[in-house]
């Protein structure tokens, strides 16, 4: 063979291995955004790549399906339209962080308000992508819809028929309740209300009439603490209300108008309760407490309902 022969059979080899990597890189990055739209398209998690003024460049169905919106609408708007008003400031507060490139990413639960209005409570990872300088170009935001878990979390806290906390639910509040005591050198006040005349509700009207009751003195008992006490409901028409007081006589008082709006507002029925008042420095016991509310309670219903007892 020829040198000539011989360099036009490298060069002609040459070109055709460059075709063939040519190729394979061209099927190669066929195949990658392949499985990159299949991943985008069908991820269980919402996706969006997110500019810099917070408009949305790119989102997945799953990421439409869990905030309510379509696509078109999000492309033109920002997540800041959609982000309820609450957590956007903690939500920007994070981008700037992210952007400044003193953390890497971040995670938060945070509220959308769908297009019907409602709300959708969702767990969010965001980190930056960045261009070949270290420059930010984007950010690339994950979605997790925490509905049914924030629902199972509801659910296990609280009193189905009238949407209180229930027993569980109070343990996990009181120890809130205890540390604001302490902040504010107030004093801890726990109610044990047992209704008098339930039954006869029950018996006469129906159950229907006896729910409706008991969710009207769930409602009663909630607007008159003004929002400051833990309201919970631990039997039939068993009630615990739980406090934070200015001190004892601020505690007692309270308690007697409770009483008084129960027995006189036309409720079908009346109210037994038990007291006690405990100082925030004393060691914290809910089940002791409730089990002498409780007491004070029975000694309330002998003595002839309708009456506070104090434990």
């Amino acid at each position: 063979m020829s040198r000539q022969s011989h360099r036009q059979f490298l060069a002609s080899s040459a070109d055709a291995a460059l075709q063939l990597l040519d190729g394979d890189v061209a099927a190669a990055l066929a195949l990658a955004q392949r499985r990159f739209q299949a991943t985008f398209l069908h991820a269980p998690v919402g996706i969006a790549h997110v500019a810099l003024d917070g408009s949305f460049l790119l989102v997945n169905p799953r990421f439409c399906d869990i905030c309510g919106h379509d696509a078109d609408t999000l492309i033109r708007t920002g997540f800041q339209q959609i982000t309820h008003l609450d957590d956007l400031n903690s939500d920007e507060a994070l981008l700037a962080r992210l952007r400044a490139g003193e953390i890497p990413r971040y995670a938060m639960e945070k509220r959308y308000i769908r297009a019907d209005g409602s709300m959708v409570w969702v767990n969010m990872t965001v980190a930056m992508v960045r261009d070949e300088t270290g420059r930010p170009e984007f950010y690339v935001s994950v979605i997790e819809d925490l509905s049914e878990l924030r629902r199972a979390s509801f659910e296990a806290m609280h009193d189905p028929l009238t949407g209180v906390l229930n027993r569980r639910g109070l343990g996990d509040r009181a120890r809130e309740v205890v540390a604001e005591a302490e902040r504010t050198g107030r004093v801890i006040s726990l109610l044990f209300l047992d209704l008098d005349g339930f039954k006869q509700v029950n018996d006469n009207h129906g159950h229907a009439a006896g729910d409706a009751c008991l969710v009207a003195i769930a409602r009663l008992l909630e607007s008159h603490s003004g929002g400051t006490a833990t309201v919970a409901r631990i039997g039939g028409d068993e009630f615990l209300i739980l406090a934070a007081t200015r001190d004892e006589e601020a505690a007692r008082l309270a308690a007697e108008a409770l009483r008084a709006k129960l027995a006189t507002d036309g409720y079908a029925v009346s109210g037994s309760f038990g007291q006690v008042i405990a100082e925030a420095a004393e060691p914290f016991d809910l089940d002791r407490l409730i089990a002498r509310a409780d007491s004070a309670m029975l000694a309330a219903k002998r003595a002839g309902k309708n009456q506070i007892m104090i434990g």
